[in-house]
């Protein structure tokens, strides 16, 4: 009988990590249909972007860690919001 490893979650994390970039999303994101009401035009999205790349949340490029997502994702969605402690930095006024 052959023996296996124990399912460690965390381990299977880092690999699929390990798998994924920043460009991999760019480009999935990119594919996405653009649908008025659920997809944000491109220029709310990049200044979304901007505001992440630019928080202290933000993990490898490409993750928030107030709520575990990939930015790119989060941001193209037109309802999202972001989950920064404190308030949105999306509408913040600052």
């Amino acid at each position: 009988m052959q023996k296996t490893d124990p399912f460690c979650p965390e381990c299977e994390i880092r690999a699929m990590m390990g798998r994924i970039s920043k460009e991999s999303i760019e480009a999935s994101v990119a594919k996405m249909a653009k649908l008025d009401g659920v997809t944000t035009e491109d220029g709310e999205y990049r200044r979304r972007l901007a505001t992440c790349e630019s928080c202290p949340s933000l993990r490898a490029g490409i993750l928030c860690a107030e709520c575990g997502s990939y930015v790119a994702y989060r941001a193209r969605i037109s309802a999202s919001t972001c989950p920064f402690p404190g308030g949105d930095k999306w509408n913040s006024k600052s």
